[in-house]
């Protein structure tokens, strides 16, 4: 009985239990996968990075801290900090701006990944048939 070891001493790769065929097909898909990420255009490159800092924990402490100095400095009195916003309103437009900014990345990022499951849907559909 043959066993993984076998197959690793013969030269040949470990199947990890799959079919040939399928092991074939994946390493196909991950290495379209690979193109298509190379082949995106820098916009796309640029939301879709944009889109993975925003969805981080760094983000959300980076917002805390600035957020959190700009409202302590306009509402109390810091040395050596002159109070430059003190009613908020450079801060209520500032993040109504950035949120028309992130979700516009957001959404652009959406489209394309929608555009990839629609890709992978087609695939299996001409797989299925």
């Amino acid at each position: 009985m043959a066993s993984k070891n076998d197959a690793t001493e013969s030269g040949n790769q470990p199947s990890h239990g799959l079919n040939p065929v399928l092991e074939r097909n994946i390493e196909i898909l991950v290495e379209r996968r690979r193109q298509e990420t190379q082949a995106a255009g820098f916009h796309a490159r640029l939301a879709r990075a944009i889109t993975q800092f925003v969805g981080s924990m760094a983000f959300i402490y980076l917002h805390a801290f600035v957020y959190g100095v700009w409202i302590v400095a306009n509402l109390a009195t810091l040395p050596g900090i002159p109070r430059f916003d003190p009613t908020l309103v450079f801060l209520a437009t500032e993040a109504s701006v950035e949120a028309i900014f992130l979700s516009t990345f957001v959404l652009i990022t959406q489209n394309h990944m929608s555009a990839a499951a629609e890709r992978r849907a087609n695939l299996d559909v001409q797989i299925g048939c």
